[in-house]
C-alpha cells in the first residue's frame, strides 16, 4: 500500500485525530451501561469490583503510553498507530470470548495498552504540525469533536444492550479499530520530521530532558490531578446514576447531558484562549470548578442532593474541566516540540498514572452515598489549580526551569 504524501486538510486532520483520541473514551463510556450486567453475569461479590472493568483499562493505557513515544520517533507515526490499534483489536476479541471475570480484565488490559498508541501518536502528530496558541486552538477543536463520543457512547452501549448482550459491545470496538486503520492507511501521511535512534541511551537522554523541565512536569501533574477527578466520576458513575438515583436505562441520557458541558467548554475555549491565554484559562477554570464542587459537597452534608442538584453540580464542573484539558496538555507539550513523540509518551504516562491512582481512590469513596465522593472530586480539581500556580511561577524564573 502506498503511503499518502499530501497533508490532510485542517478539517479532516481534526476529525481524524478526534476519532483516534476518542478510542479511549469509546472504550470507557460505551461499556458503562453494561457494568451492572457484567457484575451479575460473573456473580461479583463486591459491588465496587465492577469498577475494575474501567480501572484495568486505564492501567493498560498508563503502562502502554511510555513505549509508543520512542517507537513513534523511531519507526514513524503511522506504523506505531497500526501496532497500537492491532493490540486493541486483540484485546477486544479477548473480551468478546471471555468466560470469567479475570479473562475479561485481561482483555480490557490489552485494550488499554492498545488505545495508548492512538492517544500518544495523535498528540505527537498534532505537535508535529502546530505549536503554541495554535496548538491549543486545534486541541480545543479536536476536543469539541471528541466530546460527541462520551455524549453518545453510553447511548450506543445501551442500544447494543437492547439488541444483544454486553459481549456485542466488544465486537463494535473491533469494527471501530478496523475503520481507524483504514482511514490512517489511505489518508494520513507520515508526519515525523526527523527519525530519532531507538536505543536505551538515546531514550534515557530524551526522557531525562523531558523530566528535567520543571514547568512541563508540573503541568503534567496538573493534567493528572484534573483528570483524576474525572476518572473518579467515571468509575462510580454507573453506580451513582443507576443504584443511588435509580435512573435505570436513562443513565445514558443523564451521563451524556453532563458530558456535553465538556464539549461546549472546549468549543468556547477555542475563542477564549486566543484572548486570555492558556495560563489564565486553566487557573480560573480549575479554581472555579473546585470551589463549585466543594460548595455542593458541603450542601450535600446538610441536605442530600437529589438528581437535579447533582446535575447542577456536575455541569459547571465539567465545563471547567473542558476549559482545562486541552490547555493543560498544550502547556505541558509546549517546550517539547523537538521531542514530541517521546515527550508525549512520558507526559501521557505520568499524567495517566496520577489520574489512575487518584481516580481509583476517589471512585472507591462511593459507598452507597455521595458525600465523601463529592469532596474527593472537588479536592482533585483544587490540587490541579495549586500545581498550575507552581508551574506559572516556575515559568517566570528561567533559572529554575531545570529540576536540579
Amino acid at each position: 500500500m502506498l503511503t499518502p504524501t499530501r497533508p490532510l486538510g485542517r478539517v479532516e486532520f481534526i476529525f481524524l485525530n478526534a476519532c483516534l483520541i476518542s478510542m479511549v473514551a469509546m472504550c470507557i463510556d460505551a461499556v458503562l451501561p453494561a457494568l451492572g450486567l457484567i457484575s451479575q453475569d460473573f456473580a461479583l461479590d463486591n459491588a465496587n469490583d465492577r469498577q475494575w472493568v474501567i480501572g484495568v483499562m486505564f492501567l493498560g493505557l498508563t503502562l502502554g503510553q511510555f513505549f509508543y513515544g520512542p517507537l513513534a520517533d523511531r519507526y514513524g507515526r503511522r506504523h506505531t498507530l497500526f501496532a497500537g490499534i492491532g493490540l486493541f483489536l486483540l484485546g477486544s476479541w479477548a473480551c468478546w470470548v471471555a468466560q470469567d471475570f479475570e479473562a475479561l480484565l485481561l482483555g480490557r488490559f490489552l485494550q488499554g495498552i492498545g488505545v495508548a498508541g492512538p492517544r500518544i501518536v495523535s498528540t505527537a502528530m498534532i505537535r508535529d504540525r502546530f505549536k503554541g496558541v495554535e496548538m491549543a486552538q486545534v486541541s480545543s477543536l479536536i476536543m469539541t469533536v471528541f466530546i460527541a463520543v462520551p455524549v453518545l457512547a453510553p447511548a450506543i452501549g445501551q442500544a447494543v444492550l437492547w439488541l444483544g448482550d454486553w459481549r456485542d459491545l466488544f465486537l463494535g470496538y473491533a469494527l471501530w479499530g478496523v475503520a481507524m486503520i483504514a482511514w490512517v492507511a489511505f489518508r494520513q501521511p507520515e508526519s515525523l520530521p526527523n527519525v530519532r535512534p531507538l536505543n536505551p541511551r538515546a531514550i534515557g537522554a530524551t526522557a531525562l530532558e523531558v523530566l528535567k523541565n520543571r514547568p512541563a512536569m508540573l503541568y503534567t501533574l496538573a493534567v493528572g490531578s484534573c483528570f483524576g477527578g474525572l476518572v473518579g466520576f467515571l468509575l462510580a458513575s454507573q453506580q451513582i446514576y443507576q443504584d443511588y438515583f435509580e435512573v435505570g436505562d436513562a443513565f445514558a441520557l443523564y451521563f451524556g447531558a453532563s458530558a456535553l458541558a465538556v464539549g461546549v467548554a472546549s468549543f468556547a475555549n477555542n475563542a477564549l484562549v486566543a484572548r486570555f491565554g492558556m495560563r489564565a484559562m486553566v487557573s480560573n477554570a480549575s479554581l472555579l470548578g473546585a470551589v463549585w464542587t466543594l460548595l455542593f459537597a458541603g450542601i450535600n452534608l446538610v441536605q442530600p442532593l437529589n438528581l437535579t442538584g447533582f446535575i447542577v453540580m456536575l455541569v459547571p464542573l465539567f465545563f471547567a474541566m473542558g476549559l482545562c484539558f486541552g490547555n493543560l496538555n498544550a502547556l505541558a507539550m509546549e517546550p517539547m516540540g523537538h521531542l514530541a513523540g517521546t515527550a508525549s509518551a512520558i507526559i501521557g504516562t505520568l499524567s495517566s498514572l496520577v489520574s489512575v491512582v487518584a481516580g481509583s481512590y476517589v471512585g472507591g469513596l462511593y459507598n452507597g452515598a455521595i458525600d465523601v465522593w463529592c469532596f474527593g472530586v472537588g479536592l482533585m480539581i483544587l490540587l490541579s489549580w495549586a500545581v498550575v500556580q507552581l508551574a506559572i511561577r516556575a515559568e517566570s524564573n528561567p533559572n529554575n526551569l531545570p529540576v536540579t
